[in-house]
C-alpha cells in the first residue's frame, strides 16, 4: 500500500516538473513587453521673425534594454518622432539633435535678422504605444504652424513585431499578393463612408481618386484594421484626415 502511494507521488512529481519546464520554456520565448514612460519638453525658441513654441510628448520604452527587439523599436521610434535620419542614440539625445536642427531652420542666433513681424510659430508632437497580441502599435500625432494660410497636422502609425523589432508595411503584414484586393476593399469602404457609388462621387467630396493607394499608415485593434490618410494624401485639406476601418474578418478573408 505504501509503495503504491510512493510510486504515484513520484509520477505526480514528474508530471508537475514536466509542466513547469514547459511553462518556463514558453516564458523564455515570450516577447518582452514594453514599459512606457513619457519624455516631455516645453520650450519657447526666439527666432528672427518672432517665437516658436515647441512641445514634445515622447512615449519612450523605459525597458528597451530588456530585449534586442525593444532596443530596435525604441531607436526607430526616436528617429520617427524627432524626424531624424540614421540617428543612433538615446531619445534624450534625439530631442537635443532635433532642437538643434530646428534652431538652424529658424536661423536662431542671427541677431542681424531682427524683425518686427513677431510671428508666433508652434510645433508639437505626442506619441503613445500599445501591445496587441505579439505586436506593438505606435502612434505619433503632429501639429504645427510655420506660417502660411493654416497649420498642418498628421497622424502616423508604426506596427512592429515584439519578437524581432521588424516594422511591417501593409505588404508585409497582409501579403503582397493581397494588395490589389485590399485596395478595392478600402475603396469600397470609402464609397460607403461618403455615401457614393463611384470615384466621381469621391471626387465631389474632395478626393483625388487617381492618386489612391494602399497606405502603410495603419493600426491594428481587436476588431479592425484602421488605415489613415493624412491631409493632401488622397484628398484636399478641407476633407481632413481620412480614416478607413476594415473589420479584421473581412481583411483576413481576402
Amino acid at each position: 500500500m505504501h509503495a503504491h502511494i510512493h510510486i504515484r507521488a513520484m509520477k505526480t512529481s514528474r508530471i508537475l516538473l514536466t509542466v513547469l519546464a514547459a511553462l518556463a520554456l514558453t516564458a523564455c520565448h515570450r516577447p518582452a513587453k514594453p514599459r512606457f514612460e513619457q519624455l516631455t519638453l516645453d520650450t519657447l525658441l526666439n527666432h528672427p521673425l518672432g517665437t516658436c513654441r515647441v512641445e514634445y510628448r515622447f512615449a519612450s520604452i523605459a525597458n528597451s534594454n530588456k530585449s534586442e527587439a525593444l532596443g530596435i523599436i525604441e531607436q526607430s521610434n526616436t528617429n520617427y518622432f524627432f524626424q531624424l535620419e540614421d540617428f543612433e542614440g538615446s531619445a534624450e539625445a534625439g530631442m537635443s539633435e532635433r532642437l538643434a536642427q530646428l534652431a538652424d531652420e529658424l536661423r536662431i542666433g542671427e541677431s542681424s535678422q531682427t524683425s518686427v513681424h513677431n510671428m508666433e510659430y508652434e510645433t508639437s508632437a505626442e506619441s503613445e504605444g500599445y501591445v496587441i497580441d505579439t505586436l506593438l502599435c505606435y502612434s505619433i500625432y503632429r501639429s504645427d504652424y510655420m506660417g502660411g494660410a493654416h497649420g498642418n497636422y498628421s497622424t502616423e502609425y508604426h506596427l512592429y513585431s515584439l519578437a524581432s523589432g521588424f516594422e511591417f508595411t501593409a505588404g508585409d503584414f497582409f501579403g503582397e499578393d493581397k494588395m490589389e484586393a485590399l485596395g478595392r476593399l478600402i475603396r469600397k469602404k470609402l464609397y460607403e463612408q461618403y455615401e457614393v457609388s463611384d470615384d466621381e462621387g469621391l471626387a465631389e467630396n474632395g478626393f483625388f481618386p487617381e492618386y489612391f493607394f494602399v497606405t502603410d499608415n495603419f493600426k491594428v485593434t481587436p476588431e479592425y484594421y484602421v488605415f489613415v490618410y493624412n491631409p493632401y494624401e488622397i484628398a484636399c485639406y478641407a476633407t481632413g484626415a481620412v480614416e478607413v476601418k476594415i473589420p479584421r474578418e473581412e481583411a483576413e478573408a481576402l
